[in-house]
């Protein structure tokens, strides 16, 4: 099927690239949208996202417990695989040897594709070893179930243990992040990342709780460049180094208004008036 290859650019750290803009999937496929009917226009918003431009797709085998993954697996058949980036993640409670090994091939098969494309650990754990779950990624990557290996939510002190239990690279570090929630950039997490050119994936980029409290700065913005006050913060977080986000939206106006904040800058002025000006708070748990 015919989707919109050009649309969103990739950025990329060392070797592996992401687009600077994927879709994420939180919250489809959970026990209150598993009628038939709501599953059904889940995938018809997935097949949307992808013929507006969104080639990275994120998902969970914790979302609605695996029924996302199954719903993103019968979106994307109909598609160019070959031109998709499928991102997963296994839970923590999976993350002895045997059992991530074994949650990867149940995403797989949810999946209904060969290889994920880049499969993350969804959180650091305090009662698995990182050795032990990183031996199992090691196996994914040399049995070509997986592509690539990353994390989720590790702060500075948790991936240096990561990247010294593989014998491969860590490619990137997913965590909650955007202009009201900026723990890991203040913790100094996201200059880690940058240091070891791990690419970082920001999610809820547009979380509008973190985002209200600074809306005043965003409208003047919006003003000035005649975007929404969505694409402004938008653009301020995916014109930084080594960062691309995730927007979760099944409404395609929403959509083509966050594909609004690709193809142009903020001023350096104005990055910075956003960076020292906006109003911060804590970031999400997990």
């Amino acid at each position: 099927m015919f989707f919109n290859m050009t649309l969103i650019p990739n950025k990329c750290a060392k070797n592996f690239c992401l687009p600077i803009l994927g879709l994420g999937t939180y919250q489809i496929g959970t026990e209150q949208q598993n009628s038939n009917d709501i599953d059904a226009k889940s995938v018809a918003s997935l097949k949307q996202a992808i013929e507006l431009g969104f080639t990275h797709i994120d998902t969970a085998e914790s979302y609605g417990e695996g029924r996302s993954e199954q719903l993103v697996g019968v979106a994307i058949k109909d598609f160019d695989r070959s031109q998709l980036k499928i991102t997963t993640k296994v839970r923590r409670s999976h993350l002895r040897y045997d059992d991530l090994i074994r949650a990867a091939k149940g995403s797989l098969k949810r999946l209904g594709i060969k290889t994920i494309d880049l499969y993350l650990i969804h959180g650091p754990s305090s009662e698995v070893l990182i050795n032990e779950s990183m031996k199992a990624m090691d196996y994914l990557l040399e049995n070509e179930l997986i592509r690539n290996i990353g994390v989720s939510n590790f702060n500075t002190e948790q991936l240096a243990a990561a990247l010294a239990a593989t014998k491969y690279s860590i490619v990137n570090n997913q965590i909650h992040y955007n202009l009201g929630a900026r723990v890991f950039e203040q913790n100094g997490t996201i200059a880690f990342c940058q240091k070891h050119n791990i690419l970082v994936t920001a999610y809820r980029i547009i979380g509008y709780d973190q985002l209200a409290p600074g809306m005043s700065i965003l409208n003047r913005l919006a003003t000035k460049y005649q975007r929404t006050p969505i694409q402004i913060a938008i653009n301020w977080l995916i014109n930084q180094p080594n960062i691309v986000g995730l927007v979760k939206a099944v409404n395609p106006d929403h959509l083509r208004e966050n594909l609004g904040a690709l193809g142009w800058k903020l001023e350096d002025r104005d990055k910075e008036y956003l960076a020292s000006q906006f109003p911060t708070g804590e970031t999400m748990n997990i």
